[in-house]
């Protein structure tokens, strides 16, 4: 009609025509870490030894993102709305997260600090979470890797964690939690990408329940 306006969505998902989701790398994507062979790549390996041995989370309440077909990560749909969230909370400045130390689960690094996201090789790789649901091999590497990496953190003052993760990382995230010794308290809220409204509540309560907010 004359003077009307249509309205456009925020964001498209790309999908192929397979119905999956189109990858999109910004800074480039290295072969060698594309599938299989990413989990023998050495800059990988580096990767978990830190994760393992060095990282120590800013804060003790952590917040629990997926990974994204997008890389960065932090250029991704999901992420924008959750630093609208962090922003809206008072948890955000200078770039960064603020009062909660923000991890995004990857299918290959394990965990990815926010403030990481588009280092090597958390900018440049591709290996989806089918890739390693369909292989008892990667399966049992990825979530022992993430439990030991879960135990660490705790170690270094880990406490709670408000987990937002679609149905394929819930279920790897859950299979390291029964194989951890250590785990942080969870407070669980339902995975969508068109809203955080839950996941703001969530993480306001579970804030507020650790003396913050």
């Amino acid at each position: 009609m004359p003077g009307t306006v249509a309205s456009r969505p925020r964001f498209s998902i790309r999908k192929d025509e397979a119905g999956r989701l189109v990858p999109r790398h910004h800074s480039g994507l290295d072969p060698g870490l594309v599938g299989e062979r990413a989990y023998t790549h050495p800059a990988v390996q580096e990767w978990w030894r830190w994760l393992r041995e060095e990282y120590r989370p800013p804060s003790p309440v952590a917040l629990v993102t997926p990974c994204s077909n997008v890389k960065p990560y932090t250029r991704s749909p999901t992420s924008r709305k959750v630093r609208g969230l962090l922003r809206r909370l008072g948890l955000w400045g200078g770039g960064a997260p603020r009062g909660v130390t923000w991890l995004y689960f990857s299918d290959l690094l394990i965990l990815v600090p926010y403030e990481r996201a588009g280092d090597y090789p958390a900018c440049c790789y591709e290996a989806p979470p089918d890739l390693v649901l369909g292989s008892q091999e990667l399966r049992s590497m990825v979530t022992s890797l993430l439990a030991e990496a879960v135990e660490r953190l705790v170690e270094r003052g880990l406490r709670e964690a408000v987990v937002f993760l679609p149905r394929k990382h819930l279920t790897l995230w859950r299979e390291a939690r029964e194989k951890a010794a250590k785990w942080p308290r969870e407070y669980h809220t339902g995975y969508t990408i068109f809203s955080t409204r839950s996941l703001e509540e969530t993480l306001r309560k579970t804030l507020s329940l650790h003396g913050q907010g």
